[in-house]
């Protein structure tokens, strides 16, 4: 592999990797919360890809305008997952394992609801960069992983300055050490939960915009939030910042193994790799130690 080859397959897979940063955090957040994981999260993103599709198709042939309101779609829809499908049964002191039942129903549902109505299409967006690479030479960078990597690097630095200095980030801080506690203080704990589905669902958004302007929509795009849990957890489940470099060295990985050893095989390689490092370091890159209750 020649150099050049080395400097655009790492900027591809730093772009990539990006994506899966948004969908670990997205994932990292709620388990977070509530300590279980919340594999409905995987709906979000599917659901919001034909989202933003069907609006920059039909509605706004606007890049930026569809791009906000596919994150706030996806935000609202985190918090009405949460409230239909979480919250009854967290209000009844339901086991956790209620929470993964749920949440993986939840993501199977939406799955097959899309394969039932739209199975058979694929959906490109609108080409809404007309340049789609820039060559320099040998060298050739997609605009649209530049733009992917870009949009990602905002969103979670717009994200790590909420956590960590605006009043509902020190909530949700709160929330993750103790979820009984901050009831105790004066804070109201649904709504903290609310925004915690809020944050997450903004990221899926984000995330399902992403990945149907880089590739196309299907009832499956969805799936690739198997990339993100995979990614959190070897970050470290818990740790917000161990999964963003996570998803990065995921997708580094990636994008260096394909163009050596072919599409087919790199999945191998990858997740064997992932099983002999969690077996020689369980917590993860974090260095944490977390017990996942569901």
């Amino acid at each position: 592999m020649n150099f050049n080859l080395i400097l655009q397959q790492l900027l591809n897979g730093i772009s990539l990797g990006g994506v899966y940063a948004l969908m670990a955090v997205g994932f990292g957040l709620i388990f977070n919360v509530l300590k279980f994981s919340n594999f409905s999260h995987g709906g979000v993103v599917t659901i919001s890809a034909y989202f933003g599709y069907f609006m920059s198709q039909y509605v706004f042939p606007n890049f930026v305008i569809t791009f906000i309101l596919t994150a706030i779609f996806g935000g609202f829809l985190g918090v009405l997952i949460e409230k239909l499908i979480f919250r009854p049964i967290r209000l009844k002191g339901a086991p956790l394992t209620l929470f993964l039942v749920n949440s993986i129903t939840a993501a199977m549902l939406v799955q097959q609801f899309f394969a039932v109505m739209w199975g058979d299409n694929y959906y490109p967006y609108p080409e809404f960069i007309k340049e789609t690479a820039i060559h320099m030479g040998e060298f050739t960078i997609s605009k649209i992983y530049l733009l992917m990597l870009s949009i990602s690097a905002f969103v979670l630095l717009v994200l790590g300055y909420i956590i960590k200095k605006t009043k509902i980030g020190i909530a949700l801080r709160a929330a993750s050490s103790d979820i009984r506690t901050p009831s105790l203080m004066g804070i109201n704990i649904d709504f903290v939960i609310s925004m915690a589905f809020f944050f997450a669902g903004v990221l899926g958004g984000v995330t399902g915009y992403l990945l149907g302007m880089a590739f196309t929509v299907d009832p499956f795009i969805g799936s690739m939030i198997i990339k993100g849990i995979v990614a959190a957890i070897i970050g470290g489940m818990g740790s917000l910042g161990g999964g963003v470099i996570a998803g990065l060295i995921l997708g580094v990985a990636e994008s260096l193994l394909i163009a050596e050893l072919g599409a087919s095989l790199t999945p191998i390689v990858v997740y064997a790799s992932i099983i002999l490092l969690l077996l020689i370091r369980p917590e993860g890159i974090s260095g944490k130690t977390y017990i996942v209750k569901a």
